[in-house]
């Protein structure tokens, strides 16, 4: 990751947020998203092997080497085989008893088991493989140096993952209903969110198919 800048040049007070003193507190937990039923992949696909481990270990690598705790990984129906694939790591996994309710479920699930002493947190895809502890630090550092409440990483104008947010939007996204997004949030607060440039495309490339696998494999075999 290299520069980062406001997306609003003069951003108002979140409207129904509290300031939180805890902005720039340490540590950061993650709430790594893990629930996908993979339909277009054909099989489990955060369970494929990546390098010396497996796509969602390898995200948990990142978050860790980054001192990223705790982190939270919520899954759906494979929660227990993902569990055992992550045994050893510090990380808690979850079930999202209801996946088919979409994206905002799970991660109504994972940051309510998330520690309220926390000052911030990650949302981060189980599906992001390359992404990196460097990378990571750098948005941390760019959202305490920035002070506001929401850091997005964006690669060539493209916003990506892992979303980092104050403690102070904890309850906003408690309270997100099945047929909102982050996205939807991050543009009603969008002038308290700075963007964070990243030299890498890893914060905006997931994986959904077997080609997508194949070509993040081989970039991540080709930066190593």
């Amino acid at each position: 990751m290299s520069t980062s800048r406001d997306i609003s040049p003069s951003p108002p007070a979140a409207p129904d947020l509290a300031a939180d003193s805890g902005l720039v507190a340490d540590p950061c937990g993650a709430v790594v998203l893990a629930a996908g039923e993979a339909r277009r992949f054909g099989s489990p696909k955060l369970l494929m092997p990546f390098g010396d481990s497996t796509v969602v270990g390898s995200v948990i690598a990142a978050l860790a080497a980054a001192d990223i705790a705790p982190i939270i990984v919520v899954a759906g129906a494979a929660a227990a085989t993902i569990a055992a694939s992550l045994k050893g790591d510090l990380v808690q996994v979850v079930r999202n008893p209801d996946p088919t309710r979409g994206m905002v479920s799970s991660i109504r699930v994972g940051v309510a088991t998330l520690p309220t002493a926390l000052g911030r947190f990650l949302v981060a895809l189980g599906d992001q493989p390359r992404i990196c502890a460097e990378g990571l630090s750098r948005l941390l550092r760019e959202h305490r140096r920035s002070g506001k409440g929401i850091a997005v990483p964006a690669y060539r104008g493209k916003r990506g993952h892992p979303v980092l947010f104050s403690s102070s939007y904890r309850q906003a996204i408690l309270a997100l209903t099945d047929h909102q997004t982050l996205r939807d949030l991050i543009h009603a607060h969008r002038g308290d969110c700075v963007e964070v440039d990243c030299d890498s495309d890893a914060y905006v490339c997931d994986i959904d198919t077997q080609e997508q696998y194949e070509h993040e494999s081989r970039r991540s075999h080709a930066d190593r």
